[in-house]
């Protein structure tokens, strides 16, 4: 840029300023031949000690370029992203065409291949133009001009805006840093690593630099492929972008008068013929010659299905550390600035086909054009074993700027606050996974019978130690208001029941049950601490993310042990080097035999759930969430490869999705039968047989006692006995025929035994206390029918070898949950049997009684 003349007024400093300026610029010029001597000199006898002033550093800076993201399709890497400070791709000498080399020299230094760094003549120009002498010019060769781009480049990353703004004020102390640096950096560098190092700097307009970035961005093809007029009207451009960038049409003429002049120099100077010349000056700069190309900068313009993840992936690089460093720098601000330099290519974990598939069904079932209410669906796919996230995926389009239209949305719903600007959102009934794990961890079976029926509970019923709570009275209710009586832990999870875990929190600390989430992987999205009361059990409390409970999922699928989620797996610098991201951070968070136990339970209520299940032989846990009035729902879950969590509600309001309840089943159930395909194979682990017993005991076998016998025996072992009015029986009239549990079930003292007298109408005669003959490991036995349904039980009877209609039933309220569930039976099974024997059962029914239509 040529440097503005002094006013009349000034022009006796101009001239003072002049004469130690020439006198300063003279001994630099000779420095270009006898640099020791001229420097003696100048410190000798100048008396002005310049350069004990001026930097003494000369170099060609690494400059700042594109960081490209990548994603994974068929386990090969493809760019999803880009982003940058700056829109630049550094060139080689040989991608460069002469033609834009030429233009430069042409139009910016002519005399650039003879001079050291600093043009005599065009320093004595510039001093008689600043006192009105002669017309306008400069003393800037290529090489001072890129002196001044570095260090305002330099400073404009350091965050100096004042040394970046004076490289952009003409002065003599400035212009005669410039000098000494140019006449350094040639000393140092080649002509053509001098001309390299401009072209890759230069600004071409807005945030357009480097000359690759210039042809893509304005004329759609590599610089390689410029002609000789394109090539002119982009180092038109970096004399004044502001006024002569070809992204703005009213900069057209201007650039086009600048390009001009700029191909006649390349004819005169003997770079291109005549007939060369007139072609180019025959092509107006119009909306035919430029081919302009929108900014791909950021995950806006990134891989459609991954831009939220993308935007979750900057803020990984941006905010999160390795050992106690940033990812990128030691601090924050070091950091920041390798960001702002770019050139790294970051590789990372989502799967593109899974996504793109999990995105189809988002967008199929949540679609974001629903307009009765704020619609959200957000699906996080994890890989069991590693943290690493295979699919981010939510309803709403991705948008980072203002005025976001409704389909659209920046917040991640995926992830936390820091993450993804989201608040989360409550859990509901997948919250009570962590009830059900501390219940195990504190030694309970999940097959111990426990009163789910509803009660209310007084003030203080529930305690935290971690808060000092006095908890308020709290009268929880079931879904659709249905009542539950006696049941084990497993039914309570298969039937999402609230009174039953309302009855197992209150065996337990509820700091315990929330510190249990946090060590598989759940926290409260907006970073705070846990919001603890006693309906926060059934998912009333804070809230959580997809991400979140995701790593719950894949944390028992794993044996306990919860891995971190990852986004990235490589990081390669510019120079190939890599750079340490965030590695696998693994730890045994419940121990393999609480995740064994886990993990059998939740595959029994995907079993028992079937509209949660997807197709194959693959085993899934599970379990859903739903808040009150249906305004948030959830299925969370995992196979031994993959978690999946997935959430569809309001983003805000309360509007019940009541009518869309199993869009969530959809959706999972989907989700995983793709994971599943992509990452198939592996086993639960057996439940450990003590973990699953853990404080109960099995009930002995008092069938053929007295009742009197049976109930002394029972009590004095700590149970609550109940007698039930005589069945038919095997046994002798008045002697126990069986029990309900039945004898062998895992039961607590705290477990109420059901006691059926016989009346002896099946007996045959002959003593009912004799003692059998031993049996014949040969024969028949009976199949074990308890906890089938009634209809399964004639199943398994028949495929036995026994005839089901022989089948004697005694109805029993147990609850809703146990509606025609086989409670006990009598021969217990494994002991030998006829096929024209009969067999007793205990089956569930109404408080009706009798066949509630199994």
């Amino acid at each position: 840029m040529a440097a503005s003349r002094h006013k009349p007024g000034s022009l006796l400093a101009s001239l003072l300023g002049l004469i130690g300026f020439s006198a300063i610029a003279g001994i630099l010029v000779s420095a270009t031949l006898t640099p020791a001597l001229a420097v003696a000199s100048s410190t000798a006898n100048s008396g002005l000690d310049i350069f004990e002033s001026l930097p003494s550093y000369a170099q060609i800076n690494q400059q700042a370029e594109r960081n490209r993201i990548y994603g994974l399709r068929d386990g090969q890497p493809v760019e999803i992203a880009q982003f940058y400070a700056q829109d630049r791709q550094v060139l080689r000498w040989q991608q460069v065409p002469r033609n834009t080399v030429e233009a430069l020299v042409a139009g910016e230094d002519r005399r650039f291949y003879s001079h050291g760094g600093v043009d005599a003549p065009s320093v004595i120009r510039a001093g008689l133009s600043q006192v009105g002498f002669g017309g306008e010019s400069g003393a800037s060769t290529l090489t001072m001009q890129l002196v001044r781009q570095q260090i305002a480049m330099d400073a404009f990353i350091r965050g100096d805006q004042e040394t970046y703004e004076q490289q952009y004020q003409e002065s003599y102390q400035r212009k005669l840093a410039e000098m000494r640096l140019a006449i350094g950096l040639e000393q140092r560098y080649t002509k053509n690593e001098v001309v390299l190092a401009y072209l890759n700097i230069a600004n071409f307009g807005g945030n357009v630099y480097g000359i690759q970035a210039g042809a893509q961005r304005i004329f759609n093809k590599p610089a390689s492929e410029l002609t000789i007029a394109e090539s002119a009207a982009l180092i038109a451009t970096v004399q004044n972008p502001s006024i002569r960038n070809l992204f703005n049409a009213d900069n057209w003429e201007r650039n086009q008068e600048r390009r001009d002049f700029i191909i006649n120099r390349m004819a005169a100077d003997g770079y291109i013929t005549a007939e060369e010349r007139d072609e180019a000056l025959a092509t107006p700069v119009d909306e035919e010659f430029v081919d302009i190309q929108p900014a791909n900068n950021g995950c806006i313009a990134g891989y459609d299905s991954a831009r939220f993840f993308c935007d979750y992936v900057q803020r990984v690089l941006a905010q999160d550390q390795v050992d106690g460093h940033y990812i990128l720098g030691a601090s924050e601000e070091d950091n920041a600035a390798a960001l702002f330099q770019g050139g790294y290519r970051i590789y990372t974990s989502i799967d593109l086909g899974l996504n793109d598939s999990v995105q189809a069904l988002l967008d199929q079932n949540v679609p974001n054009t629903e307009t009765r209410w704020q619609s959200g669906g957000a699906v996080t796919q994890l890989e069991v074993g590693t943290g690493r996230i295979l699919t981010m995926a939510q309803n709403k389009d991705y948008f980072n700027g203002d005025g976001a239209p409704p389909t659209a949305s920046a917040v991640n719903f995926n992830a936390d606050y820091a993450h993804g600007r989201s608040g989360g959102f409550q859990p509901g009934s997948g919250f009570k996974i962590f009830t059900l794990a501390q219940w195990i961890i504190d030694g309970h079976s999940v097959d111990e019978q426990i009163d789910a029926t509803r009660e209310e509970w007084p003030m203080g019923a529930f305690r935290a130690e971690c808060t000092g709570l006095v908890s308020e009275p709290w009268d929880p209710q079931n879904n659709e208001g249905n009542e539950y009586a006696r049941m084990t832990p497993t039914e309570i999870m298969v039937n999402s029941v609230n009174t039953g875990i309302a009855r197992m929190a209150s065996q337990m600390d509820l700091c315990d049950i929330h510190q249990t989430a946090a060590n598989m992987g759940v926290v409260p999205a907006d970073g705070s601490d846990w919001q603890i009361f006693a309906p926060a059990v059934i998912g009333s409390g804070s809230n959580v993310t997809p991400m979140g409970m995701a790593s719950a999922f894949a944390t028992i699928a794993n044996g306990g042990v919860y891995c971190r989620p990852i986004a990235i797996d490589r990081i390669v610098a510019r120079d190939g080097s890599e750079v340490q991201p965030p590695g696998q951070d693994c730890q045994q968070a419940i121990t393999p035999e609480v995740a064994s136990v886990l993990q059998a339970t939740l595959e029994t209520v995907t079993e028992r759930n079937p509209i949660n299940n997807p197709p194959g032989t693959t085993p899934v846990i599970s379990k859903t969430g739903t808040t009150n009035g249906v305004v948030q729902t959830w299925v969370n879950g995992a196979s031994p490869s993959i978690a999946t969590s997935v959430w569809v509600g309001n983003i805000v309001g309360n509007y019940s999705l009541e009518e869309r309840w199993n869009v969530r089943s959809t959706i999972f159930r989907g989700a995983m039968a793709e994971g599943i395909a992509r990452y198939p194979g592996g086993e639960f682990l057996s439940p450990d047989a003590d973990t699953l017993r853990g404080n109960a005991s099995q009930l002995p076998d008092v069938s053929g006692q007295s009742v009197e016998a049976a109930t002394a025996a029972l009590e004095g072992a700590g149970y609550t006995v109940q007698v039930s009015d005589p069945i038919d029986g095997l046994q002798a009239e008045g002697l126990v025929e069986y029990t309900a549990p039945g004898a062998g079930s895992l039961v607590t003292t705290s477990t109420p035994i059901i006691l059926y007298p016989s009346n002896g109408g099946l007996a045959e005669g002959g003593d009912a206390e004799e003692t059998a003959p031993p049996a014949d490991p040969a024969a028949q036995t009976w199949p074990d029918l308890v906890a089938s349904s009634l209809a399964d039980a004639r199943t398994t009877l028949s495929g036995a070898g026994f005839d089901p209609a022989l089948l004697q039933i005694t109805w029993q309220d147990h609850g809703e949950a146990n509606l025609c569930t086989v409670l006990a039976q009598n021969p217990l099974p494994d002991t030998p049997g006829e096929p024209d024997d009969p067999i007793s059962v205990v089956v569930g029914t109404n408080a009706s009684g009798g066949d509630p239509g199994c």
